[in-house]
């Protein structure tokens, strides 16, 4: 029954929420819905300071948003090699400076169940996270996440956050970044940093029409002594 429930939720989400972009694109009074699709290919897939497997990743992404609401899935996918694959829903609320959102992470491997009803916390790939991002604009340019994993398969429920700094160096994006666990043990077996790093984003113009992001992320995570160099270009935007 469980499972029957959470599908019919997911569903019936999707369905109000992509379904009815024809409907309102016919009132102009009604705020239109804007969708957004994108590819990346990143050298090595490298999240919070945790190694998610040694090969090329395919990442694709889709999101929709209507008014303060943007409701998406993300991916990532391995060329080559074992490992696991990933895919994400997420459904987020943005009021002012302060994005308030849920996150369903579901992880897919070669050796454990792939029911995507599965929500048993014994048995299931998924991990929920609830999260709130503070932006502080260009007149503050500091970021303030703030996740806490508080269902599935963290069963420590792990608090963890984040301070970035966004600055631009000419055509150059940078962000700077630290992470710390706070508390549980999905990070590290204890409270520690784990992220600490920088990215480095630029556009190059290939032709009159199209131009081709590129960044590239130096990583370390204090905790297991390890570095990361991660190179990632986006194959498409729409």
């Amino acid at each position: 029954m469980k499972k029957t429930v959470v599908a019919a939720r997911f569903l019936i989400c999707s369905l109000l929420f992509f379904g009815s972009y024809s409907l309102f694109a016919q009132a102009d009074t009604i705020p239109k819905i804007s969708t957004s699709v994108s590819v990346d290919l990143v050298s090595h897939y490298i999240w919070r300071g945790q190694d998610y497997g040694q090969t090329p990743s395919i990442q694709p992404g889709i999101s929709a948003t209507w008014k303060d609401f943007t409701m998406g899935y993300w991916g990532a996918y391995r060329i080559a090699g074992s490992g696991d694959h990933e895919i994400d829903f997420y459904l987020e609320k943005t009021i002012g400076p302060v994005t308030f959102s849920i996150w369903d992470y579901w992880s897919i491997c070669d050796t454990t169940s792939n029911d995507f009803l599965d929500y048993n916390k014994s048995t299931t790939s998924h991990l929920l996270e609830t999260q709130v991002l503070i932006s502080g604009g260009e007149k503050l340019p500091f970021n303030l996440l703030a996740s806490y994993l508080f269902y599935s398969a963290d069963p420590s429920k792990s608090l963890y956050f984040e301070l970035q700094y966004v600055h631009s160096f000419g055509s150059i994006d940078t962000q700077i970044f630290a992470g710390f666990q706070a508390k549980g043990e999905y990070y590290a077996p204890k409270s520690a940093f784990v992220n600490l790093g920088c990215t480095a984003s630029k556009s190059f113009k290939i032709t009159e029409g199209w131009s081709l992001p590129v960044n590239l992320n130096f990583i370390v995570n204090p905790d297991s002594k390890k570095v990361y160099l991660v190179a990632g270009i986006t194959l498409l935007t729409l």
